[in-house]
């Protein structure tokens, strides 16, 4: 009986590290999406950081932040160019999206993101600290998709640093 119960820990304890590295490795921004927001991406798009704000949740995302590094991509106003769907769903007609614009955000944006934008203190976290800020700055880019309000994602990026911020919101 003694054997059963230390092999069956063991086993339980390699599911949940196992389960916990794929939470650490996980990126919703793949290939294909990084060449859908911009044009010249050269295949370096490496995630920095991740906030799930609702703690680890084993791929049950709901409200999480991230943080990538960006090398020599240059933005074009004339991108993103979603091809029909954005985390494989399908952008249908009542999505909004939004290519590249200028920060900072315009009124529009910000009475649909409000929640998303605010609803945690991101100045707390390392990861988001400077998000606020580069939000103001009007170097900078944002765009988003809009499915609905509890649906959505939002992306800022910062071409003088190479930072690319991803807000995703799936339900809550």
């Amino acid at each position: 009986m003694k054997k059963f119960l230390v092999i069956a820990a063991l086993l339980v304890s390699m599911v949940v590290i196992y389960l916990y590295m794929q939470e650490l490795s996980f990126s919703p921004l793949k290939e294909k999406e990084f060449k859908m927001l911009f044009p010249n991406y050269n295949g370096v798009g490496e995630k920095k950081c991740g906030i799930d704000f609702l703690g680890i949740n084993f791929k049950g995302e709901v409200f999480e932040f991230y943080l990538y590094k960006m090398n020599n991509t240059k933005v074009d106003t004339s991108h993103p160019k979603f091809k029909n769907e954005w985390e494989n769903k399908e952008l249908n007609t009542e999505a909004i999206v939004l290519k590249w614009k200028s920060c900072p955000i315009d009124t529009a944006t910000m009475a649909l993101y409000k929640f998303t934008l605010t609803a945690n203190n991101l100045e707390e976290k390392e990861c988001s600290r400077l998000f606020n800020d580069e939000l103001s700055n009007p170097k900078n880019y944002y765009s988003y998709v809009y499915f609905n309000e509890l649906e959505n994602y939002f992306l800022l990026y910062c071409p003088d640093k190479g930072n690319l911020y991803y807000i995703r919101r799936k339900g809550f």
